[in-house]
């Protein structure tokens, strides 16, 4: 079978082949002209160096005299001669032999051999000069006791051969240029033609294809047109059944007559079957087809144990029962039954099968929603999703499992679940997945009927078990999904692609909101640093991110036309930003131009819920007020929606800078604007 197909595709498969030797010879070209283009610069940044510490030298010499004629220290200015003479002896032994010297950043760099002729002749003759020099230099450098005829001699030698020098050095840094830009065009044409070899191959590989498909699909559209014209002239029901129980592709068209019903490809059979007959006579028609599904029995010997054969069958109400003949026929390939060639008649209308596979048609479609929506979700992301929501779920597992079963400790639990839903469900609406989304909104909507209720009761604590497993089982579905999709992702680097996808999701998330409340948000992100973080700080961050931005477009950004009203911009605009302060200290900032909180509001939502008198509620201090919205169950939404209203944002918020250990600083102003500014180190 492997060499058929080998056979058969062989042109595409030499194709292939010659596509990847393509890419790794341009893959290996590039790298040895990356690293040679890379020891260029080198060689140049030092060169250009030589000609600055070939002026050094001179200075310093100058200053040396200077000092010594008017009798001053010359000790700081002969340091620096030494420094400058022996920065240019070793950079220049380097390009004559190749060696490790001082770079410009000061750390240890190898320093390649020049490799033209024009500038082996360069360093040739700049060390002719520099030879002597550097004897006449060496009495300076060697002792502070030098005589002022050491002196006079170096400087003299220096006047007469610096500028010399000095344009040595300049023509071997124009030189390296020069042979580093000839390098770069090198790189430039191989890609071009490799790409260029790489675009034919590929157009070339995709002819091929179609050209196979195109006959494949003249052939299979014959075949399929003779064997409709056979099927639509054979006047019995016939079909073939799979191993699976389950009708082929291909019927008879008298099979709908026959049996008095729609039929379908992969339409499961002893469903319809055992609707048909008794109950007697089903049991034994599925013996009796795992029976010649089987290979120990043959086919001639149990053809008269058939017990479909005229057997009655009931008809629908007011009608009479109906006898059909079901023949079953062994359909062989390689050896091994593959099929039944079924040959049947008369057959009631399968009203129970048919409701039934429409909740399996619609279960298909809400799968494939999910998929698509998976496949534009970057796959570390995803990952990381359900990692979070699987460690979520395990700690309500762990904590529902916990010896205290008081009523105080049952309602801090349930305040511990919501917040971990919140989280899941905020997550989700990032990422748009939808069946998380809702399942977690329905979720959080039967815990805040508990905790409205004031009492958390034991059965309480079983149906939160039975939603827990209905979350197991869609983490589960989509688990199977992602692990489908590994190793999917793009050639994009890792840090950008998790910076896109934050941004992304928080982007499409505050559009989703603001359609859903009739408003126009901005969201301005500024998050390069974030991805200099820890992965786990940085999703902590994204999970604060989607609460605080709910609540932004929620409750904090107006209506366009009350926005236009105060002589803002219709649209709001909500900024996020990342920065690192100071060595590991970072600032996380969600600022938006809206209305900003007010005071008022929440001392009278506290008045109203009963949890103060009016006189309590005025006597709190500002700081007071706004840390009430951080407790569990507190809201001032009018209504509760997926969005807003359960008084768990917040709390989710105050429970992950916590886990940062971090410090929140909130700012507000009426009608201007509200700012979550969190500092946290690394």
């Amino acid at each position: 079978m492997f060499r058929g197909l080998f056979r058969k595709y062989l042109a595409i498969f030499f194709s292939v082949v010659i596509f990847f030797v393509f890419n790794l010879a341009i893959l290996g070209t590039n790298i040895y002209t990356s690293q040679k283009i890379a020891e260029s610069a080198v060689s140049i940044n030092l060169s250009g160096r030589q000609r600055a510490m070939s002026q050094r030298m001179s200075k310093s010499l100058m200053l040396v005299q200077d000092n010594m004629l008017r009798g001053q220290s010359q000790d700081a200015d002969l340091r620096e001669l030494a420094f400058a003479v022996n920065i240019f002896d070793t950079t220049i032994r380097g390009f004559r032999d190749g060696a490790v010297v001082t770079g410009g950043d000061g750390n240890p760099v190898f320093l390649v051999q020049v490799e033209t002729e024009e500038g082996h002749r360069i360093v040739r003759d700049a060390y002719e000069i520099w030879s002597p020099y550097l004897i006449r230099l060496q009495p300076l450098l060697r002792s502070p006791d030098f005589s002022i005829e050491e002196l006079e001699d170096a400087v003299a030698y220096m006047r007469a051969n610096n500028v010399p020098l000095f344009d040595l050095m300049n023509a071997l840094t124009f030189e390296l240029e020069r042979s580093a830009n000839q390098r770069a065009n090198l790189l430039w044409w191989v890609q071009i033609i490799g790409l260029s070899a790489v675009s034919f191959y590929v157009l070339y590989i995709v002819f091929i294809a179609i050209t196979g498909l195109i006959g494949s699909d003249r052939n299979l559209a014959k075949a399929r047109k003779e064997t409709g014209e056979i099927l639509g002239t054979v006047k019995e029901g016939l079909f073939l059944l799979d191993r699976e129980y389950r009708l082929g592709s291909q019927y008879s068209k008298s099979l709908r007559n026959v049996l008095r019903r729609e039929v379908f490809p992969e339409m499961p059979f002893m469903p319809v079957l055992e609707e048909m007959v008794s109950k007697e006579v089903y049991e034994n028609a599925r013996d009796y087809i795992e029976l010649l599904f089987g290979d120990r029995v043959k086919e001639a010997l149990v053809t008269s144990l058939n017990p479909l054969s005229q057997v009655e069958v009931r008809g629908k109400e007011g009608e009479e029962s109906l006898y059909l003949n079901f023949n079953f026929n062994r359909v062989l390939e390689e050896g091994k039954i593959a099929h039944l060639l079924v040959t049947v008649q008369d057959v009631t209308e399968l009203v129970q099968l048919t409701a039934q596979l429409d909740v399996a048609k619609g279960q298909s479609r809400v799968e494939v929603e999910v998929l698509l929506k998976l496949l534009n979700t970057d796959a570390s992301v995803l990952r990381q999703f359900l990692d979070n929501v699987g460690k979520g779920l395990a700690q309500i597992n762990e904590r529902l499992r916990s010896e205290d079963d008081s009523e105080k400790a049952r309602l801090h639990l349930l305040n511990h679940i919501m917040r971990i839903v919140h989280g899941i469900k905020g997550e989700a609406a990032a990422l748009n997945i939808e069946m998380f989304e809702g399942y977690a909104h329905g979720f959080e909507r039967e815990l805040v009927g508990m905790r409205e209720k004031g009492e958390v009761r034991g059965e309480d604590m079983v149906r939160i078990t039975v939603l827990l497993d209905g979350f197991y089982e869609r983490l589960a579905s989509i688990t199977n999904i992602a692990e489908k999709m590994a190793g999917s992702g793009g050639g994009v680097d890792a840090d950008e692609r998790y910076l896109q996808t934050f941004v992304g999701s928080v982007q499409n998330l505050a559009s989703r909101i603001a359609n859903d409340e009739q408003k126009a948000v901005d969201v301005v992100c500024d998050l390069g640093d974030i991805v200099r973080l820890p992965r786990r700080i940085a999703n902590e961050l994204n999970s604060i991110t989607i609460q605080l931005l709910r609540n932004a477009v929620k409750h904090g950004i107006e209506a366009p036309a009350e926005r236009e009203a105060q002589g803002k911009s219709a649209n709001g605009e909500i900024h996020v930003e990342c920065k690192e302060v100071e060595r590991d200290e970072y600032e996380f900032t969600v600022r938006d131009d809206g209305r900003g909180i007010s005071a008022g509001k929440i001392r009278k939502e506290l008045v109203q819920k009963g949890l103060l008198s009016e006189e309590d509620a005025n006597a709190l201090s500002i700081d007071a007020v706004m840390l009430c919205l951080f407790e569990p169950g507190f809201s001032t939404a009018a209504t509760a929606d997926r969005d807003a209203g359960h008084g768990v944002g917040l709390d989710v918020v105050a429970e992950k800078i916590m886990r940062l250990r971090g410090h929140l600083t909130l700012n507000s102003k009426a009608q201007a604007f509200t700012e979550f500014k969190i500092r946290f180190s690394v």
